[in-house]
């Protein structure tokens, strides 16, 4: 984007990093550009994510443990202590607020003492005095602060980059309620929140993928065991009626057609139905058979009855069906 304005500090924004932080005069200068919805979107996108970092850090030291789910009344209710209620910024060159002590300030912490119930407007020497948080505790709080103006810096150089989301290219996953506030607000997605969907639809898509691939392994076991059946029964020449297959050891191989394999056992198989989830791991493979078995008579196709009645028998001794 050639044509865009520089800034008044001579500096290219389209060329700009979202790694590195705007200065003051650049943000500014973009604030000026934005609409009243997207720039009420970014003071309260600013607000609201200082107010959770500062809380996400004294729970943490608190040994609280902080989920995604959590929003800023429930994280105040488990600190029970300091919360941020805002922080004001008078702009460049002003100072316009007082601390307690009575210095003039530029950047006001409003802070309130939940036990106490004390609201304390303060500068960033007498935050530490009052709340008697420690440095390190203050320290990574500042540290939030800076990425959470990283985040915003983003957002201001892909507005000003006309940069926009299309929520179409996520269809099929579900997104966030934030987020889709956000793009409501005319404000682009970060590029954090663009991973996340895009993890999100390449998990749906594998899932997807190996939906299809056990569905066709499932197919050709089928036609791998309708060709075992076909080559094995060639012996039953009667597609209707059941005959024994003569063996100098046994008469254990018989064909039946479908209407007498449901006539004698749509009890028992009803029964195995109804207490499938009892089924143990180990015999679930014979019940997928034994439904197979069932699948290729109505189709009227030559079946094994004695492997039927051996599996149905070995189902109905741990199910305790009669």
């Amino acid at each position: 984007m050639s044509d865009l304005p520089c800034f008044k500090e001579g500096v290219n924004m389209s060329l700009r990093s979202f790694r590195t932080p705007l200065t003051e005069a650049e943000v500014d200068e973009i604030y000026q550009l934005l609409t009243p919805k997207q720039r009420k979107y970014m003071d309260a996108f600013t607000k609201r994510s200082k107010k959770s970092k500062w809380l996400e850090v004294l729970a943490l030291k608190k040994g609280i443990i902080v989920t995604e789910d959590m929003d800023n009344e429930q994280l105040a209710e488990a600190v029970d202590d300091w919360v941020l209620v805002e922080i004001l910024d008078g702009g460049r060159g002003n100072r316009p607020f007082r601390c307690e002590c009575g210095m003039s300030l530029r950047y006001q912490y409003i802070v309130t003492h939940k036990k106490q119930n004390k609201t304390y407007k303060l500068g960033e020497t007498c935050l530490e005095n009052y709340t008697h948080l420690t440095p390190e505790i203050i320290r990574d709080i500042r540290k939030g602060f800076h990425r959470i103006h990283l985040e915003r810096d983003e957002l201001l150089l892909k507005i000003y980059r006309g940069e926009k989301t299309d929520i179409k290219e996520f269809a099929g996953i579900e997104i966030p309620q934030s987020y889709l506030e956000q793009i409501e607000h005319d404000i682009p997605l970060l590029d954090k929140q663009l991973k996340k969907l895009h993890d999100q639809l390449h998990a749906k898509r594998m899932e997807e993928l190996q939906k299809q691939r056990q569905s066709e392994r499932e197919r050709l076991k089928e036609i791998s065991y309708q060709s075992r059946q076909h080559r094995t029964s060639k012996s039953c020449t009667l597609p209707y009626y059941y005959s024994y297959h003569s063996s100098p050891k046994t008469h254990s191989h018989l064909c039946i057609s479908y209407e007498e394999l449901i006539e004698r056992h749509l009890n028992e198989l009803k029964q195995i139905r109804a207490k499938e989830e009892l089924i143990p791991a180990g015999l679930r493979k014979d019940w997928d058979i034994i439904q197979d078995i069932v699948r290729a008579a109505k189709r009227r196709e030559e079946v094994d009855y004695s492997r039927f009645k051996l599996l149905l028998n070995n189902l109905k001794i741990p199910l305790r069906i009669q």
